[in-house]
């Protein structure tokens, strides 16, 4: 609902200007007709375009009042140009311009004089009649700017700027009419200025708008640079009053390559927040990046960076309470690299984000994490330097944790990786190489767990058709008595993990990316056989399913913080190029809000979105409750997620005990939206970061 609205809502603010120009128009040429009977022609077209233009005012407020019926928030930024600027022309035009023509049409009637006398020319070519439509035309020319209007002033600067550029156009319109009626009848006084002085000015005035235009454009552009080197922290903080209420304090840029966080004597660095130093480790993996070729099953190549030389990367597993080593080696030319632990609450200094826990490791060098694994489950690593380019052409791979001391509950445990492989004939949907479709013998009876992952930005939506399943787990966690399915559509955001377990039957299984209904993976005792993939089923519910059980915490709790944090998109500058930017309350880093906590604090978080796109938010170092959807609580199951995909025109309630300290990135998993602002931090009091973003290391933590 809310993307139909406003997908239309957005169409008919682009086509209301037209609508009103050519209403405006119109209702000025009657008043340049001497004759009677050309006169009411012009009346008559006037009228309907007139009627036009209002009624797609009118359906733009039917489209308003919808979106308003989500919540205030999905209409707050429209109501400037939906309601402010364009509604006092509308309706003056139908309060006086309208009565004033219908007057007209009666008075130069069949039967009435067929010449129009000079004074009824110039009240129609007065404020009374023409002003109405020229307001409606300016007001509405706010709807080619609306994604360039400041989405963050306060309600009264709305007001007043608004109402204020609404004021003086009024003022400048209504001026114009006058002196054009007074022309008509004749009172006009002579010009000021001679026909050369006028005709320079009419020159000089368009010169004049086009080098302001200009300058403001070039310091727009400069002022959305980065700076050679900055600190990830240099946003203002929120410390959980909300949007509206929070308390802010703002935190110096770091331009020095110094730590830009200031705390106090006691502050503890992410540098000291790190995994056990000392120990024999458990397991020890080895992760080499480098470039290479991969062909896929359709025999396309993809220019990959890979761990190991494989894409996927190498499936790590490991089991709950160990203390696990892995070495990154960096033998890609010319690119640093980190690696990130996705789902997996290590240490912040362990996190790998370039710029706020570690330095991007350069080529020709290497860097060791250590962390004792805490969590179980469907986990994945990708590398946190440049991810909207390194993630997507390969350096990542599958990470699972068993259970410490558990016999594995299922017979055959399958990894799935779902990614977009960019290649040179376009972009390819593929389970790890598989851009076709695959054949796998799993025997009859067998009991299998399909641990599916999403690797790539865009929210994907897989079927699973011959068999009844069950979701067993969510981003890794387990769901709580979950229930039997059939021919349900999983949908899945960016990074998001399901766990679907189901008995092999005699029959054929398969599973599919609906975009690539064609492609996808066929299980089968003999290995062969195959079945035609259903694509219409209901989409999974994953807050009304499984059954409900006791949390530490939930909609009732007293809560330490609370933020809100509304993602939209806007028009502008970004980085020194213009285009569409992805905001957080109406900023985009490195100016968007720090989530400011202290350890032990319990913390809600609401998320809206009222852009046009889906988002997967995905909080580091923590994993956060679901309490409700679009103000509806869960039903079933706990879910607990560490990136929960929102979708356009949806709001989301989560929360989370603040029980790891650092300084986490919170952001888009989506990581062209990354990479174009929507990024923010959890930032604990009293942690600093000694690291920059850019300086020697070339750090770039989207």
């Amino acid at each position: 609902m809310y993307t139909t609205f406003s997908g239309l809502d957005f169409i008919l603010s682009l086509v209301l200007f037209p609508a009103w120009l050519a209403a405006a128009l119109a209702a000025r040429r009657p008043a340049s007709r001497a004759c009677a009977r050309t006169l009411r022609r012009s009346i008559r077209i006037a009228t309907v375009v007139i009627a036009v233009a209002a009624a797609l005012t009118a359906a733009r407020l039917v489209t308003f009042t919808q979106l308003a019926s989500l919540g205030w928030v999905f209409t707050d930024r429209k109501i400037w140009t939906a309601l402010l600027l364009l509604l006092p022309g509308a309706i003056a035009t139908l309060v006086w311009t309208l009565p004033a023509l219908r007057t007209a049409v009666r008075q130069h009637s069949a039967d009435r004089p067929a010449v129009v006398t000079t004074e009824q020319r110039a009240a129609l070519a007065g404020p009374r009649c023409a002003l109405g439509p020229q307001l409606a035309a300016f007001g509405s020319l706010g709807g080619f700017f609306e994604k360039f209007l400041p989405p963050h002033l306060s309600p009264w600067l709305n007001l007043a700027v608004y109402g204020g550029v609404l004021a003086v156009a009024g003022l400048l319109l209504a001026g114009r009419t006058r002196t054009r009626a007074a022309r008509i009848s004749g009172a006009a006084p002579a010009p000021v200025l001679s026909r050369g002085r006028r005709s320079a000015v009419r020159l000089g005035i368009p010169l004049v708008a086009v080098a302001v235009v200009a300058g403001l454009i070039t310091t727009a552009a400069r002022s959305s640079e980065f700076p050679a080197t900055f600190s990830m922290m240099q946003g203002e903080a929120d410390h959980g009053g909300g949007t509206a209420t929070g308390s802010h304090e703002h935190h110096a840029s770091g331009h020095d390559g110094s730590a830009a966080h200031a705390g106090p004597a006691d502050a503890v660095s992410v540098a000291d927040l790190r995994g056990p130093r000392k120990g024999a480790p458990d397991r020890r993996f080895t992760l080499t990046a480098q470039e290479t070729k991969v062909k896929l099953a359709s025999g396309r190549t993809v220019d990959a960076w890979a761990f190991n030389g494989q894409v996927p990367g190498p499936e790590l597993r490991m089991k709950q309470g160990e203390l696990v080593e892995i070495e990154l080696v960096n033998r890609l030319d010319d690119a640093p690299v980190t690696v990130h632990w996705h789902g997996v609450d290590v240490p912040n200094g362990e996190d790998g984000v370039a710029g706020a826990t570690q330095d991007a490791v350069r080529p020709g060098t290497s860097y060791t994490y250590r962390f004792r694994v805490g969590d179980t489950g469907s986990r994945w690593y990708h590398s946190h330097q440049q991810a909207s380019e390194q993630v997507v052409r390969g350096l990542f791979g599958p990470l699972v944790i068993e259970p410490a001391g558990q016999r594995r509950t299922v017979d055959r445990d399958v990894t799935v990786v779902a990614h977009d492989w960019q290649t040179t004939q376009g972009s390819r949907p593929s389970f790890g190489t598989s851009d076709v479709l695959e054949r796998r013998r799993i025997d009859a009876g067998d009991t299998v767990r399909l641990r599916l992952t999403n690797t790539g930005n865009e929210t994907k939506t897989f079927t699973l058709t011959g068999v009844p399943f069950r979701v067993t787990a969510l981003d890794g966690t387990d769901v709580n008595e979950p229930g039997e399915l059939r021919n349900r559509r999983l949908v899945m955001g960016g990074a998001t993990r399901l766990d679907v377990e189901f008995t092999m039957p005699d029959g054929p299984v398969r599973l599919v990316d609906t975009r690539a209904p064609d492609a996808g993976i066929a299980f089968s005792p003999d290995g062969r056989g195959t079945v035609r993939p259903k694509l219409d089923g209901a989409e999974f519910d994953r807050t009304a399913y499984g059954k409900p059980a006791r949390t530490p915490f939930g909609p009732d709790s007293a809560f330490d913080r609370s933020f809100d944090l509304v993602f939209d998109d806007w028009l502008g500058f970004y980085k020194g190029a213009f285009g569409l930017r992805q905001t957080v309350n109406g900023e985009v880093f490195p100016h968007t809000p720090m989530l400011m906590v202290k350890q032990g604090d319990l913390v809600r978080t609401r998320f809206v979105n009222r852009g046009e796109e889906d988002h997967p938010m995905h909080l580091h170092g923590h994993h956060m409750l679901v309490l409700s959807r679009n103000g509806k609580a869960v039903t079933g199951s706990p879910v607990w997620q560490d990136t929960v995909l929102v979708r356009p025109g949806e709001e989301w309630e989560v929360a989370f005990r603040a029980d790891n300290p650092g300084i986490w990135m919170d952001h888009c998993h989506n990581f062209v939206h990354t990479s174009l602002g929507m990024v923010l931090h959890l930032s604990y009091e009293g942690v600093t970061t000694p690291y920059v973003i850019g300086g020697h290391a070339g750090n770039r933590p989207e």
